[in-house]
Formats: structure tokens, C-alpha cells, sequence
């Protein structure tokens, strides 16, 4: 009965959204962070949002289950 319950809580915590540190490239309708992948403006939050420019790069902050997205840095190349 143990193994089962950490069988059940491994595959849990394997294929929850957690929390995570991703980079991505600002564009007019939101922010790209892959190829397929574009997270829309309404997902977006922070002081930021209003300052970045089409172009940056930023690093977000993904929430837990993926709903919001906080702008914490723009990255300088």
C-alpha cells in the first residue's frame, strides 16, 4: 500500500506545473518562450510589462499551474 501511495505521488509532482524560471522574447501580442509557444499579454503581470519593447528578452516567473507569468528581469545581451 506504500508503494502505491508514492507511485501516486510521484507521477503527481512529475506532471504538475510547478513554479519556473523560463526566458522569452517580447513580441506585439505577448511573449514567445518557444517556437510553437507564445504566452498572450493577458497572461503577463508585473512592472515591467509596460516597459519592455518588442525584441527584449525577459526572464519569467511561471506560477504554479501555468496561469500567470511575472516579467522579473530584462535581460541586456
Amino acid at each position: 500500500m506504500i508503494n502505491e501511495i508514492k507511485i501516486i505521488i510521484q507521477n503527481y509532482l512529475d506532471n504538475a506545473k510547478l513554479c519556473k524560471i523560463i526566458t522569452g522574447t517580447v513580441e506585439t501580442g505577448g511573449i514567445r518562450i518557444s517556437e510553437k509557444m507564445l504566452i498572450p499579454n493577458s497572461l503577463i503581470v508585473g512592472n515591467l510589462k509596460n516597459s519592455v519593447e518588442a525584441g527584449d528578452t525577459v526572464r519569467l516567473l511561471r506560477d504554479y499551474g501555468g496561469q500567470l507569468f511575472y516579467i522579473l528581469e530584462v535581460i541586456v545581451e
